[in-house]
């Protein structure tokens, strides 16, 4: 719904009203904490560069600035504005991360970025960066800008990744403080993450080291330790100066409070008695008011009560969009307007009214979980029963919110429709009956017939005569006091004195005793004393009806008013001359009306009522309404019919669909402040003009070619940007106000004439206080040249003229066109001549281009073929050979050399030297640039070109000595050989340097630019070669090692299976030899005692049979054991090829997983026939068994109860096949084409390698000389097939 208009305040009025509101606004939540708060979320669906909010900033304009991970944003409400770096461009902001934001007393922009400081000079879009003038020798990552804070005398305090540094803006000057191990007055830390400055201008720091105070002037550091046995309580990541001179750290492991004065700060760490326990504080913030909001790492965003020292936390809430976007908050600022704004890590920024509501949402958070709320009532005590849909009845205690729920086996059930306390009881309506709870807490039922519809109940009305009304689907009843049994009035086809329809939906007994009834079909009086019934229909001819015959929900109020709230309105009966009228009361300008859910009045005998959109507050006296909906706090959705209930202490609650509202009228506000408005953007022709400082420009000069023109503008008030209004006007053209919503902030206007004009723009805020200035810009449209004066004088006399000279003219041009056509002649008689040599030298040009292109086209072909050959090579003697071959197949290679760089050595080695054809042997030299002429192109990773050794190269290195220049030269220098001409290239693979190669030449002027690029090119595919070459080693080496490693795990498994299995018969032989062992003991003893009895004997005979042939089963199983084990880890260990049986090799290896299995709460079986004898290795066959029963216990069960089954069959062609079959959840199509590639895994760090399977097929397909496959539907299970020879192959041709 939206307000009615009532046009835009004055400015003085607006003024005076911002100023009377402020205090009470910024002081409010020192009075009451805001309990739940609905927040807007922007992130990057709404244009943001990026979801990581680390800053945040309201400049003096009004406009909201956000520094992400990924650029600057500019938001206006509407659109956002984005600043991105430009590698190419010095004046774009300097780093994408944007992690401080600060606006100084001038009004200059100053962002933090990773790459360092810049200022936005809004006037040219431009950005200024500043660097610490030690910047480039230190570590690029500690430029880092974290925050910003004002220092004397104009300055800035920044506090870095590299230390504090001082700017001065207007010098350009940086200084930077860090800390010195060698003074103990230096910064306690080079990692500075906060700064904030105290009343007496000291500047307190906080650092991953602790606390430091800075004063005035001075240079020298204070070091405060916050913790001296915690490094988390140590590190100090966010500040902010409260009110008291009281200084807030915000730790990694929790939050402090410090006052300062004169000596040692008072310390006060708060926890959880506070409300915030050992969280990282990211972010610490007092607004207006000096209450304290706090962004946590985890804990979302947390505000401290001033009233009772605790903190109240808001959260995210998966299952609510309007709770806060993230629980990471890294920025929070409140702005002008009252717009609460929090920066989230990953969830953008949200925001929300503090200026405006005084609404409280009870939804999840709350313990209602966004319950249905049906009916409320408020026993004596202020508890509170809530009807629900789904979740039945529920007890409320006030205060505390504790809530009792009722199950449905003793409750009412999980719908409950009504609800009322009266009689020292609480009254319960259901859809099947009335009930009543007594004080032992059982429920009773009161019967209300059996007509149809009688047992729904949907309104109970306690009547001040103690009777108990109650309005259901079919009909009236009424419970009189003492009565055990109730009385019913239903509609009586063709009496009208009867009740007028069954279907009711509210009941009221006023006042005077009269008892009314709202139904389907209108509105019902009656009268108890007389018995009739009146009704009260929807006409559509009379004005003074009901404008709606469905009748929700009936009100009396303090004047004895009865209030009717129908599905076409709200109305307020009228007795006029002894006949009823209803004044219809709109809540908005529309013409359709929003069904009333219920009415409730204040103490002020204002009327509040709930409706589908929201609630709306209403002043009978004026008739003037206020809508309010979800934006403004409420419950999002619509509100129930008769969910409503005004409290004794005046609290006012709504039931809707998706929760519950409640607020004390009182306390519910309207924004005060007046939004700044400014224009947005200037388009021409539908095309923006692009202006940076279009807000800030007073005046544009346009041409009359400029017809038509729009104006964008915005006003700078975030409440409800939605719900802003605007009015504009172009003095000189428009008579008056244009008014417009926030759908339309633009306006357009075509084919002005030319001259001066001023246009002006307003706006109001969501509820409707205007802004006492208009934001304008003057507007000169410059006439075309034809309609100037001058260009009308000028026309006259050169019309003048041009009658005057154009005989002479004409005379004139005739001699000139003689003297034109000789002189053309002669030049075209030149020209012929010069464009026939010119033709002739381009034919030329063009044959020797052709040469060189197709010799060009021939160098690459001949380079690509080599580099080709030279990267699929993964040996790198092989490569260094073939390139060898190449190179003194292109040029002369009198000396080629090779050389790689040893770092672990410190020395360069030449792996590959070939003089005049013979191969040098491997040699290393020291890595010295300025020695060693490869060592310097190395290091320096540059190509050297020389002609002429002997005169350049001593230059060169700068060296004098023939012994030096001989060590520049090594290779060349042991084959006694003198170059006159080198080339040398390094050898990179991206920014890594690993060589060098170099030719040589006796002859001078051996080589040219072609040479060098030859040389460069193959160069390069040389440094992919060796790349390739090493990483196919390690590649090798960490395979070898992880299958090793797989294989371990796999006989460790074995062992600690087999060790269970034996536990149990060796156990049981123990325990049956100790038994024995005491019989055979008791037997001596009444033997030697002469007093045995023959039946003893016996006795003991017979047990020592027992137990003698369970103790031979026990030890015959655990030999068989042992036998299986030792057979198994033999196999398993030495991999040796033998003959066996199938059968026996796979229940030795299920014997030993079996322990596993029944651990895990699975089955393993086997159908494997005896008989198929393999020679093979068992061993590896063992191991694929076993990784198939690990990889089925991992991936293919998430609960107790698999089978699995190991079975096999012979095969035609001497081939015998082995699956093993798991009901497990399957593996999903689009992963069966990989479970066989090494390190795939979909359980990595859960247990999974991802080189089981990888290892059964190398297996498999090698050493056994087999196939394997996968056969798997998801939800049905998976088998994996082996084919196997019975006879494996030979190792030897397995391996070729």
């Amino acid at each position: 719904m939206s307000a009615l208009y009532t046009g835009p305040r004055s400015a003085p009025a607006a003024a005076l009203l911002a100023l009377l509101m402020l205090f009470s606004i910024w002081c409010a939540p020192t009075h009451a904490a805001p309990r739940t708060l609905r927040f807007e979320r922007l992130s990057v669906e709404q244009g943001l560069s990026q979801q990581s909010v680390l800053s945040i900033l309201q400049d003096r304009r009004g406009f909201m600035w956000f520094g992400t991970q990924a650029g600057l944003n500019r938001y206006d409400g509407y659109r956002i504005t984005t600043w991105r770096n430009d590698p190419d461009n010095p004046d774009s902001i300097p780093d994408n991360y944007v992690n401080a934001s600060y606006e100084d007393a001038q009004g200059r922009l100053w962002f933090g970025t990773k790459g360092g400081l810049a200022r936005f000079d809004g006037a040219s879009g431009k950005f200024l960066r500043y660097a610490a003038p030690d910047e480039a020798s230190r570590r690029a990552g500690n430029r880092s800008v974290l925050a910003i804070v004002p220092a004397p005398g104009g300055g800035l305090w920044l506090a870095t990744g590299d230390g504090l540094l001082h700017v001065d803006p207007d010098s350009g000057r940086v200084r930077a403080y860090r800390h010195d191990p060698n003074d103990p007055q230096s910064l306690g830390d080079d990692r500075v993450n906060a700064l904030a400055l105290d009343g007496k201008g000291n500047l307190w720091i906080g650092t991953g080291a602790g606390l430091d105070r800075l004063a005035p002037g001075a240079a020298r550091f204070e070091h405060h330790v916050v913790h001296a046995h915690d490094p988390q309580r140590n590190t100090v990541l966010s500040l902010s100066m409260g009110p008291r001179d009281t200084l807030w750290i915000g730790t990694a492991a929790g939050l402090e409070a410090w006052r300062l004065g004169q000596g040692a700060p008072e310390r006060r760490r708060l926890g959880e008695e506070e409300g915030i326990g050992e969280v990282r504080v990211l972010s610490l913030y007092h607004d207006g008011g000096g209450t304290l909001w706090v962004g946590t790492d985890q804990d979302g965003l947390k505000w401290l009560d001033p009233s009772n020292g605790r903190f109240l936390t808001y959260r995210n809430d998966p299952a609510d969009q309007h709770t806060l976007a993230d629980n990471q908050v890294s920025a929070v600022l409140v702005d002008r307007t009252g717009t609460l704004w929090a920066g989230a890590q990953y969830g953008g920024v949200s925001r929300t009214d503090l200026a405006s509501g005084g609404f409280v949402r009870y939804a999840g958070a709350e313990g209602l979980a966004r319950a249905k709320v049906r009916a409320i009532v408020e026993e004596p005590g202020g508890a509170l029963w809530i009807g629900t849909t789904g979740d039945g009845l529920l007890r409320v205690e006030r205060p505390g919110w504790r809530i009792e729920r009722f199950p449905d086996k003793k409750g009412p059930g999980d719908l409950v429709t009504a609800l009322a306390v009266a009689r020292g009881r609480t009254w319960i309506g259901t859809p099947t009956g009335l009930l009543w709870r007594d004080a032992a807490g059982g429920f009773n039922t009161v019967p209300l017939g059996a007509a149809p519809g009688a047992s729904y109940v949907q309104a109970i009305h306690a009547g001040r005569s103690g009777t108990l009304w109650i309005a259901t689907r079919g009909g009236l009843a009424a419970l009189a006091p003492g009565a055990t049994a109730v009385r019913s009035w239903r509609h009586e086809s063709g009496n009208p004195a009867t009740l007028g329809e069954n279907y009711c939906f509210a009941v009221l007994e006023d006042r005077r005793g009269i008892v009314w009834i709202g139904t389907e079909n209108g509105l019902e009086r009656y009268d108890p004393a007389t018995g009739v019934f009146t009704r009260y229909r929807h006409e559509g001819a009379n004005p003074a009806g009901l404008r709606h015959s469905r009748v929700y929900y009936l009100m009396e109020s303090a004047r004895g008013e009865l209030w009717v709230g129908t599905a076409g309105g709200l109305h307020r009966m009228e007795d006029k001359d002894g006949a009823a009228r209803f004044r219809y009361y709109p809540f908005n300008r529309a013409r359709e009306a929003l069904a009333i859910g219920a009415v409730l009045e204040d103490r002020q005998g204002i009327l509040w009522a709930s409706t589908t959109a929201g609630i709306t507050r209403l002043d009978p006296a004026s008739g003037q309404a206020k809508n309010y909906s979800a934006k403004d706090g409420l419950v999002d959705g619509a509100y129930f019919v008769g969910a409503g209930l005004r409290a004794a202490d005046g609290e006012l609650y709504f039931g809707g669909v998706k929760g519950m509202t409640s607020f004390q009228p009182d306390a519910v506000r309207d924004n005060p402040f007046p939004p700044k408005v400014a224009i947005t953007d200037f388009l021409v022709l539908n095309r923006s003009r692009g202006i940076p400082d279009l807000h800030e420009r007073p005046q544009l000069d346009l041409s009359w070619k400029d017809a038509v023109f729009t104006f964008e503008f915005a006003a700078l008030h975030y409440a409800d940007p939605d719900a802003n209004r605007y009015a504009y006007q172009l003095d000189g053209f428009d008579s008056g106000w244009v008014e417009a919503d926030a759908r339309r902030r633009f306006a357009t206007y075509t084919n002005l004439d030319p001259g001066a004009y001023i246009f002006r723009v307003r706006a109001a805020n969501k509820d409707g206080v205007w802004s006492p200035d208009a934001a304008t810009l003057r507007i000169t449209i410059a006439p075309p040249f034809w309609k100037t004066w001058w260009f009308r004088l000028a026309a006259l006399l050169l019309l003048a003229a041009l009658f005057t000279a154009g005989y002479r003219l004409r005379i004139r041009a005739l001699i000139g066109q003689k003297e034109l056509l000789a002189r053309e002649v002669d030049a075209r008689t030149d020209e012929l001549r010069r464009q026939k040599e010119s033709a002739e030298r381009r034919k030329q040009e063009v044959e020797e281009q052709k040469e060189v292109v197709e010799q060009a086209h021939r160098n690459i072909a001949q380079l690509s073929d080599i580099g080709r050959t030279l990267t699929a090579n993964l040996d790198t003697d092989a490569i260094m050979r073939t390139l060898y071959g190449h190179v003194a197949a292109l040029m002369d290679a009198s000396l080629f050399a090779a050389v790689l760089r040893r770092p672990e050595h410190g020395t360069v080695e030449y792996v590959h030297a070939v003089v005049d054809g013979a191969l040098v042997e491997r040699f290393e030299v020291a890595e010295d640039p300025q020695a060693h002429l490869a060592s310097w192109s190395i290091a320096h990773g540059r190509e050297v070109l020389e002609s002429d050794l002997a005169r350049t190269l001593p230059a060169q290195l700068q060296v004098k000595s023939s012994s030096a220049l001989a060590s520049a030269l090594p290779c060349a220098a042991r084959a006694g050989m003198h170059p006159r001409s080198l080339l040398l290239v390094p050898v990179m693979v991206g920014a890594r340097v690993l060589g060098a190669l170099s030719v040589q030449s006796r002859a001078p002027q051996a080589y040219g630019q072609v040479h060098l690029d030859m040389l460069e090119t193959l160069a390069a595919y040389v440094g992919v070669a060796i790349d390739n070459a090493a990483a196919y080693r390690q590649l090798k080496d960490t395979q070898a090692q992880l299958a090793a490693q797989e294989k371990l795990a796999s006989l460790g498994s074995l062992v600690a299976g087999v060790a269970h299995e034996l536990n149990t018969p060796i156990g049981n032989s123990l325990l049956m030899a100790s038994t024995l062992q005491e019989r055979t003991g008791e037997v001596a003893a009444r033997f030697d005692a002469a007093n045995l009895r023959r039946s003893e004997l016996a006795d003991y005979v017979a047990a020592s049979l027992e137990a003698t042939s369970l103790i031979q089963r026990s030890l015959h199983n655990a030999a068989e054991l042992v036998s299986s084990f030792r057979q198994v880890s033999v196999d398993q260990a030495s991999a040796q090829r033998r003959r066996f049986e199938l059968s026996q090799a796979c229940q030795e290896i299920a014997a030993t997983m079996m322990n596993k299995v029944r651990l895990a709460g699975h089955r393993l079986q086997l159908a494997v026939p005896g008989g198929i004898v393999m020679d093979s290795f068992p061993g590896p066959l063992g191991q694929v068994l076993i990784n198939f029963v690990n990889n089925a216990l991992l991936h293919a069960y998430e609960t107790a109860g698999g089978s699995m089954l190991l079975e096999a069959a012979l095969l035609e062609g001497g081939m015998v096949r082995i699956v093993f079959r798991d009901d497990g959840r399957g593996i999903p199509e689009e992963h069966q084409a990989r479970i066989f590639d090494p390190f795939f895994t979909t359980r990595m760090g859960q247990g999974g390698t991802g080189l089981g399977l990888n290892i059964t097929w190398n297996i498999v397909t090698t050493l056994l000389g087999g196939t394997v496959r996968v056969e798997s539907r998801t939800g049905q299970g998976t088998a994996f097939i082996l084919e196997l020879p019975l006879r494996a192959p030979d190792t030897q041709a397995a391996a070729a």
